[in-house]
């Protein structure tokens, strides 16, 4: 999943307000391409995110970009 970590650096975001600003000030180009990546690796971030790690008590920086990048497309 190396080829989402760009999106993930700009979208995975974790605190809401930013998020939502980042989102909202992202082209339509950008958006298209975040919901289909986010959308073609469905599969593979829930399996991953799904893992041991998800238990916690601690996620990886990793895990918690991951994570707010498929919020940031869930919210595109």
């Amino acid at each position: 999943m190396r080829h989402l970590i760009p999106l993930a650096q700009k979208f995975g975001v974790t605190d809401d307000l930013a998020r939502e600003a980042i989102v909202s000030c992202a082209s339509l180009a950008e958006i298209a391409v975040l919901k289909q990546a986010v959308q073609a690796n469905d599969a593979l971030l829930d399996a991953w995110l799904s893992e041991t790690e998800a238990t916690g008590p601690s996620f990886s920086n990793e895990y918690i970009a991951f994570s707010a990048m498929r919020m940031a497309a869930d919210l595109a």
